[in-house]
C-alpha cells in the first residue's frame, strides 16, 4: 500500500475501528480466523465471500476528506475482503475511486467489477472505455449490464472485450423487477460468468428460480441489497432496539446485519455479497458475516420465520 499520508489514515482508521471495538462487536478472534472464500464456478480462483460496494464517498471527495474513503477501502483489506463493486452511473464527472486506488497502490489486489448504464451499443462502448480509464486497470476483472439494459445491443460488446482479452469475467445483473422470467431465459442461454440480484429475508424471489439455475449451469452469483426489506425500507429500522434471538449465536451472528448477511451466504449457490457503507465501523460488522459458522437449512428457515414476525 502507498505511504502517501500513512500516519494520518492509520490514525483515522485506528479511531475508527476504536468505536467499533467499543461497541457489540467482539475483535479478538480476527488473529486466529480468515474470511470465508468461494470458488468462481469453472475456475481455480477464489472470492472471500464479503465485499463492498459504491457509496458516496467513492464517487465524490466527502467532506470529511480522502482519510474516510481510505479508511473504508484499508478495512475491507485488512479484514480479508478483496471484492469491490465500483460506481455504477458515470455523471459528467468521473467517480474518485479510480485516483483512490491509484493513490493507495490496491489496484492489483482488488477483484474489480464495472456495468454499463447506458443505451445503445455505441454508447455502451464509450461507457466502458471511460470505465476502464478511470479505474486503470486491464483487463478488468469483471464486466457486467446494469439491470439488463438494452442487453441485446451490449452483451455482444461484452462477448467481445472477453475474447479480447480486455475483462476476464463478463455477466448481467438485474434487481427489484416483479418476477425473473427473462433474466432466467438470459441466463440459460447465454451462460453468463457472473450475475448479480437482489437477495435477501424480505427479498427471496431469487432463490425461486435464478440462484438454483445459477447453480445448476456453474454461474457465479453476486448478491446486493442485503438489507433491503418490503417497499425499499431498511432492515435496521425494523430491528432497532429488538434483541437478537439466542440462538443466533450458535452460527457466531453477532449484530443484526450479521444475521442477514450469513443468511445470504448460506445459500449454496451464493459465490459473495457486496454491501454500501461509509462509516468503516459498518464494514468491520459486515465483514465479520465472512467468518465463523454458518446457519444450515433448518437454521434458514428458523432465521426467516424470526425476522419475518418482528
Amino acid at each position: 500500500m502507498a505511504d502517501m499520508n500513512k500516519s494520518n489514515r492509520r490514525e483515522f482508521l485506528a479511531r475508527s475501528a476504536a468505536l467499533a471495538a467499543a461497541g457489540t462487536l467482539p475483535m479478538g478472534s480476527f488473529a486466529q480466523e480468515t474470511m470465508r472464500a468461494r470458488p468462481i464456478p469453472g475456475t481455480d480462483e477464489f472470492l472471500p465471500v464479503v465485499g463492498l460496494g459504491a457509496p458516496d464517498i467513492f464517487i465524490d471527495l466527502p467532506p470529511e476528506g480522502k482519510e474516510l474513503p481510505i479508511s473504508v477501502l484499508e478495512t475491507m483489506i485488512d479484514l480479508g475482503g478483496r471484492l469491490l463493486d465500483t460506481p455504477s452511473f458515470f455523471r459528467p464527472n468521473v467517480p474518485y475511486l479510480g485516483e483512490l486506488i491509484e493513490e493507495m497502490g490496491i489496484r492489483d489486489q482488488m477483484f474489480l467489477t464495472g456495468k454499463i448504464t447506458v443505451n445503445g451499443k455505441e454508447a455502451g462502448i464509450e461507457h466502458l472505455e471511460r470505465l476502464v480509464a478511470n479505474l486503470n486497470k486491464e483487463p478488468m476483472d469483471l464486466l457486467m449490464i446494469h439491470n439488463m439494459r438494452t442487453v441485446d445491443e451490449h452483451w455482444p460488446t461484452l462477448k467481445e472485450w472477453k475474447e479480447a482479452g480486455r475483462t476476464r469475467y463478463i455477466g448481467v445483473s438485474r434487481t427489484r423487477q416483479q418476477d425473473y422470467v427473462e433474466f432466467d431465459q438470459f441466463v440459460r442461454t447465454e451462460r453468463p460468468d457472473f450475475i448479480m440480484t437482489g437477495y435477501s429475508i424480505h427479498n427471496p424471489m431469487a432463490a425461486e428460480t435464478t440462484l438454483p439455475l445459477a447453480a445448476d449451469l456453474g454461474i457465479a452469483v453476486l448478491i446486493v441489497e442485503a438489507f433491503r426489506t418490503n417497499d425499499d425500507g431498511a432492515l435496521f429500522s425494523l430491528v432497532a432496539g429488538k434483541p437478537l434471538p439466542e440462538w443466533a449465536g450458535e452460527f457466531d451472528i453477532e449484530t443484526w446485519a450479521q444475521f442477514s448477511l450469513k443468511y445470504i451466504l448460506s445459500h449454496p449457490a451464493v459465490t459473495g455479497v457486496v454491501t454500501e457503507t461509509r462509516q468503516v465501523r459498518h464494514v468491520i460488522d459486515n465483514m465479520r458475516a465472512g467468518y465463523g459458522r454458518l446457519p444450515d437449512a433448518a437454521t434458514r428457515q428458523r432465521m426467516s420465520e424470526y425476522l419475518l414476525s418482528l
